[in-house]
C-alpha cells in the first residue's frame, strides 16, 4: 500500500500539468468549437522560450521569463484565431482541424530548426523539499502543482459561470446565433479563448517540462494525447470533471510504472516499453465508445467535406507522370532516394484519400499502420527467409484484419472524436510496439536485418539496386492509384461517399454504415501496408522512427494541402513528404515540414478543396488544355430501358403500442398504425405532436421503448435501420439530406444499387458502368429528372431538390416508404403534381405509404385513411371525410368552422380527389407507354 499511494503521489504532478493544459483545450473549445491539437505545441514554444532562449541563454530569473513566455503563448493563439480560424468559421470541422495540425506542423517544425532535436533535461525549478507521511514520501513541487491546476480550475469555472463574459462564452458554445442575437460577437469570444487558451498551454509547457524533458517530437505527442483524453473526461466543457480526469490519468500512468514487471511477467514477455502512455489511449476509446452513438442523431447536421475528384483516370497525365519518374530513376543519385521517398509517401496519401477523402472518417495513425506492415514483412523476410512477394501478400493480409480492428471506434464515433482515438491508437502502438525488440526482431540493432529482396528471381535489394526498387515503388504507385481511381466511379465509392455525406441517410438507402466503415478502414490500412513495406525495406534494416505519430499527423496535412478528394492529390501532397522531392529542392527537412504547415494554411484560406481542385479548376478554364485532357467519360447514369415490373412485394405494415420516450418525456405513446399495400395513410397533428419521431422509431433511427413493428409476417423491432431498408421500408427526410457532394444521378444510383461483398473487390479492378435498374429509371422519368443527372443537388431548385429526395427513396422499389413533409418548400402546382406522384406509388406500383404533411390540401386529396396525432398519442383515425367533420381533431388542429365552411370544404376535397384521381389516369397511361405528360411532377 505504501508503494501505491508512493506512485500516486509521483503522478499527482504529472496529472496537474496534464489538466492544466486540457483546461485551454475545453476553453478553445468552449469559446470557438475547434478541438485544438496544436495545444501541446504552443505548451512547446512556451517551454523552449522560458527555460532555454530567456533563463539559459539570457540568464532570466523564472518569474519574468515566465510572464514573457506566456504572454508569447497567448499572443500565438491570437494570432492564429485572427488570421487563420477567423476566415474559416464556416468551413467543414476537418477543414479547420487540419489547419490547427498546420500549426502543430509549424510550431514543431520551427522548433525543431531553431533548437534542435536533441533532448534536453530540465532541472526542477520549484521548491522541492520532501516530506514524510508516515512511509511515504511527499515531494512539494507536486502539490504546488496540484495547487495552481486546483487555482486555475476554480478561476476558469468561476469566470465562465458567474461574469457577464464567461457566461457569454457558455452561450455562444451552445447557440452562436443566439449569443449573437444578444449583441456577443462569437469572432471575438473565440479570439478571447483562443487568446487565455494560449497562455495556459504556454504555463503547463514550463511546468511540465521538467517531468518529461524538451524533446520537440516527443514533447509535443505526450502533452496533447494526455491533455486530450483530459479533456475528453470532462467532455470538453467541464472544468472541474477535466481537473479530475488530468489527475487520474496522472496517477494512472504512475501506478502502471509500479505494476509494470508484473505485467510483463503475466503476458510472458521479455520486454514491455511504453505500456504506460497506453493509459491516456484507453481513456479516450472508453469514454468515445461508451458515449457514442451508432448512428448521429436528428439534431446532428452534416457538415460538407473537401470536394471530390471524379475518378477518372486521364492517361495522359498518367503517362506523363511515369515518364518523368522513369527520368529520374535513370538520373540516379540523391533524387532517386528522394523520389522513393515520394512514391512510398503519395501511397500513404492514397490511404488517406480513401479512408478520409471517400469515406469521411478521419485517422491520424495510418504511417503506424504502415510501419506494422513493415515490421511483418522484415520479420517474414530477415528471419524466416520468404520471398518479397508471399511476405508482402502475407503482411498486408496482417495489417488489412488489425484495420478492421482500428474500425470498431469508428463504430461508435466520428469525426474530430474518431481522430482523437487513432491519435492515442497510433501513439501506443509507437510507444509499445515499435521501441520493443521483442517485437522489431534483433535485440541489439532494434530491427533485423535485410539482406537480400528478390522480386520474380529479379535482385532487387534497395542498397544494391536502388533504381530497380524505385521501379517497385512507382509499379506500386500506379497500381493503387487505379484501385482508388476504380473505386471512386464504382457502386462500393458511392456507398463510401454517401456515408462519408450523412450516416443518416446512407443507413435509410439500406447501406450498412459499419460495413461501410470496416471496408474503408481495411482497404485503407491494406494501402498503408503496402507503403509501409516500401518505405521500411527501402534499407538494410527498418527504421521504425519513420512510422511515429507525426509522420501520420504530416500525412494528414499534406493530403489535405495536396487535395483530400482527389486521387492526384496524393501525388501532389507526397511531394511535401519529409525526404521527399520537395525538401530536395530545398536541402532541409526541417525546412520542408516548417514550409509545409505553411502552404497547407494558406491552402485552406484559398481553396479549402486542395492544390488538385485549383489545378483541375485552371485546366477547365484553358481551352487548350481542357481539349488534349478531354476524355469522353459516361458518368454511369444511363437510364436502363427495361420495363419495370410495375409493381412491388405487396407487404403491410403493422404498428402496434409504439412508445418512445426521451428521459422523462414520452413523446410517442402507444400509436396504432396499419399501412396496407396500395394505400396512402396520412399522419397529421400539431407541430411537436411526435409525427417525426414515428418515422423515425419505424425506420430504426430511434428506439421504442415499448411496441411491435411487423412488416408483412416478419417482426422488424429489433432490426437495424438497414436491414429495414433492405426489407422494403424506405422512408424520405423533413430536412432532405441528400448526398450534397454527388451527383444527382449518383444520389439515385445509391438508392438503388446492390453492393455484395464480391462487388467491393471486384470494383477495384473494373468498376464497370451499370445503369439504373428499371425501377430507378421509371422514377428518374416519372419525377422529370431526366436532364438533371449529371447536376449537384445543390444546382437545383429546392422543389427539384425535394423531388431527388423522394426519387432516391422509391428507386428501389420498397413495399412501404414513409414521407416526411415532401410538399414543404413548394408551391400549389408542385404540390399539386406531387400528389399526382405519391396516388401513382399506391395505386400503380402498389406501394404502402405514410405520408407526413401540413399542407391539408395535400392530404385530404392523397390519403385513403388519416391518422391524427396530439400529444403523442392518436387522436383520431379515419377517411378523410370523417376526420374533416371530427370536432376533436377541428379543435386540436384543424380549426374551428362554421358549418357552411366545412360543407364548402368537402365540395372543393371531393373536386380535388376527382382532379386526382384523373391526373392519376394519366400517369398510369404515361406508364404505359400510351402517352408522355409533360412535367409530371415537377
Amino acid at each position: 500500500m505504501t508503494e501505491f499511494l508512493q506512485f500516486a503521489i509521483l503522478g499527482l504532478g504529472a496529472g496537474s500539468a496534464y489538466a492544466l493544459l486540457a483546461q485551454g483545450i475545453v476553453l478553445v473549445y468552449r469559446g470557438s468549437g475547434v478541438v485544438n491539437f496544436a495545444q501541446g505545441a504552443i505548451a512547446m514554444v512556451g517551454a523552449y522560450i522560458c527555460l532555454e532562449t530567456l533563463r539559459h541563454d539570457h540568464d532570466w530569473g523564472l518569474l519574468p521569463a515566465f510572464l514573457v513566455a506566456v504572454v508569447v503563448a497567448g499572443l500565438i493563439g491570437l494570432a492564429f484565431q485572427l488570421l487563420v480560424l477567423r476566415w474559416l468559421a464556416n468551413a467543414a470541422p476537418i477543414v479547420r482541424l487540419a489547419a490547427t495540425l498546420g500549426l502543430m506542423v509549424i510550431l514543431q517544425a520551427g522548433v525543431q530548426q531553431y533548437y534542435g532535436s536533441t533532448s534536453i533535461r530540465v532541472k526542477t525549478f520549484l521548491p522541492d523539499e520532501a516530506y514524510r507521511w508516515g512511509g511515504v514520501v511527499v515531494q512539494q513541487d507536486r502539490m504546488i502543482l496540484l495547487g495552481i491546476a486546483i487555482l486555475s480550475t476554480a478561476a476558469l469555472w468561476a469566470w465562465t459561470n458567474f461574469t457577464r463574459v464567461g457566461l457569454a462564452i457558455t452561450a455562444s458554445a451552445e447557440n452562436e446565433r443566439a449569443a449573437a442575437a444578444l449583441g456577443w460577437s462569437p469572432q471575438r469570444l473565440a479570439t478571447l479563448t483562443w487568446t487565455v487558451g494560449g497562455a495556459l498551454a504556454g504555463a503547463a509547457g514550463i511546468l511540465v517540462a521538467p517531468l518529461t524533458g524538451l524533446t520537440p517530437s516527443t514533447f509535443v505527442v505526450i502533452v496533447t494525447v494526455s491533455a486530450l483524453a483530459a479533456a475528453l473526461l470532462g467532455g470538453f466543457r467541464s472544468f472541474p470533471l477535466t481537473l479530475i480526469g488530468g489527475l487520474l490519468l496522472g496517477v494512472g500512468e504512475s501506478l502502471v510504472v509500479l505494476y509494470q514487471d508484473d505485467l510483463r511477467d503475466l503476458l510472458g514477455m521479455e520486454t514491455l516499453t511504453g505500456v504506460n502512455r497506453a493509459v491516456p489511449f484507453l481513456v479516450i476509446l472508453v469514454v468515445l465508445v461508451v458515449r457514442g452513438k451508432g448512428l448521429p442523431l436528428r439534431s446532428h447536421v452534416s457538415e460538407r467535406l473537401p470536394k471530390l475528384g471524379s475518378g477518372e483516370i486521364r492517361w495522359p497525365l498518367v503517362v506523363l507522370g511515369i515518364l518523368v519518374a522513369v527520368g529520374i530513376i535513370l538520373g540516379g543519385g540523391d533524387w532517386l532516394r528522394s523520389l522513393t521517398l515520394t512514391l512510398a509517401a503519395a501511397v500513404f496519401l492514397l490511404s488517406i484519400v480513401v479512408l478520409t477523402g471517400f469515406a469521411g472518417q478521419l485517422s491520424l495513425a495510418q504511417y503506424t499502420v504502415g510501419g506494422l506492415g513493415a515490421l511483418f514483412a522484415a520479420r517474414l523476410v530477415g528471419e524466416a527467409g520468404w520471398p518479397l512477394v508471399p511476405a508482402a501478400l502475407v503482411s498486408v493480409a496482417a495489417v488489412i484484419a488489425i484495420g478492421v480492428v482500428f474500425a470498431l471506434p469508428a463504430l461508435r464515433t466520428r469525426g474530430v472524436n474518431l481522430a482523437v482515438v487513432t491519435l492515442g491508437l497510433g501513439f501506443t502502438i509507437q510507444e509499445m510496439v515499435f521501441n520493443n525488440p521483442t517485437f522489431t526482431g534483433d535485440k541489439l540493432e532494434g530491427s533485423v536485418k535485410i539482406h537480400q529482396l528478390s522480386l520474380f528471381g529479379l535482385d532487387v535489394t534497395p542498397s544494391v539496386h536502388p533504381e530497380r526498387w524505385a521501379t517497385v515503388c512507382l509499379v506500386a504507385l500506379v497500381v493503387c492509384g487505379l484501385i482508388v481511381a476504380n473505386l471512386r466511379r464504382s457502386r462500393t465509392g458511392r456507398r463510401l461517399i454517401a456515408v462519408r455525406t450523412n450516416e443518416r441517410a446512407a443507413a435509410s438507402l439500406g447501406i450498412s454504415v459499419f460495413g461501410v466503415k470496416i471496408y474503408a478502414f481495411a482497404l485503407a490500412s491494406g494501402l498503408a501496408a503496402v507503403a509501409g513495406i516500401l518505405l521500411g525495406l527501402r534499407n538494410t534494416a527498418v527504421t521504425y522512427l519513420e512510422f511515429n505519430v507525426f509522420a501520420s499527423i504530416n500525412a494528414v496535412v499534406q493530403a489535405v494541402t495536396g487535395g483530400l478528394g482527389f486521387v492526384t492529390g496524393s501525388l501532389i501532397g507526397s511531394l511535401m513528404a519529409p525526404g521527399a522531392l520537395f525538401s530536395r529542392l530545398l536541402s532541409g527537412l526541417a525546412i520542408a515540414a516548417l514550409l509545409g504547415g505553411v502552404i497547407l494554411i494558406v491552402t485552406l484560406l484559398t481553396n479549402q478543396n486542395g492544390i488538385a481542385d485549383m489545378i483541375s479548376r485552371g485546366v477547365r478554364k484553358n481551352p487548350a488544355l481542357a481539349a488534349v485532357l478531354a476524355r469522353k467519360t459516361r458518368r454511369g447514369h444511363e437510364l436502363s430501358d427495361e420495363a419495370p415490373t410495375g409493381s412491388v412485394t405487396p407487404t403491410p405494415l403493422t404498428v402496434r403500442g409504439l412508445t418512445v420516450r426521451f428521459g422523462g418525456v414520452t413523446a410517442v405513446d402507444g400509436v396504432d398504425l396499419d399501412i396496407a399495400p396500395g394505400q396512402v395513410v396520412g399522419l397529421i397533428g400539431p407541430n411537436g405532436a411526435g409525427k417525426t419521431t414515428v418515422i423515425d422509431a419505424i425506420t430504426g433511427f430511434v428506439s421504442p421503448a415499448a411496441g411491435k413493428l411487423t412488416l408483412g409476417d416478419q417482426d422488424i423491432t429489433g432490426w437495424s435501420t438497414a436491414r429495414r431498408s433492405k426489407g422494403g421500408l424506405r422512408r424520405s427526410f423533413q430536412s432532405l439530406e441528400l448526398f450534397e457532394d454527388v451527383t444527382v444521378g449518383e444520389n439515385i444510383h445509391a438508392g438503388a444499387d446492390e453492393s455484395t461483398w464480391l462487388s467491393r473487390l471486384t470494383d477495384l479492378v473494373s468498376p464497370g458502368r451499370h445503369p439504373l435498374s428499371p425501377s430507378a429509371s421509371a422514377v428518374v422519368r416519372d419525377f422529370a429528372l431526366e436532364n438533371d443527372l449529371d447536376v449537384l443537388p445543390s444546382e437545383l431548385s429546392y422543389g427539384q431538390r425535394r423531388l431527388v429526395g423522394i426519387a432516391r427513396a422509391v428507386a428501389s422499389a420498397p413495399s412501404v416508404i414513409l414521407l416526411d413533409e415532401p410538399a414543404a418548400g413548394l408551391d400549389d402546382a408542385e404540390s399539386r403534381e406531387l400528389a399526382v406522384a405519391i396516388r401513382h406509388l399506391a395505386v400503380q406500383r402498389g406501394a404502402g405509404v405514410l405520408l407526413i404533411e401540413h399542407d391539408m390540401g395535400l392530404v385530404m386529396s392523397t390519403c385513403d385513411r388519416i391518422v391524427v396525432l396530439a400529444a403523442g398519442r392518436v387522436l383520431a383515425a379515419g377517411t378523410p371525410e370523417e376526420i374533416a367533420a371530427s370536432p376533436a381533431v377541428r379543435d386540436a388542429y384543424l380549426g374551428a368552422e362554421d358549418e357552411d365552411e366545412t360543407e364548402a370544404a368537402a365540395e372543393t376535397e371531393t373536386e380535388t380527389v376527382a382532379e386526382t384521381e384523373t391526373e392519376t389516369e394519366t400517369v398510369a397511361e404515361t406508364a404505359a407507354g400510351t402517352e408522355k405528360t409533360t412535367g409530371a411532377v415537377r
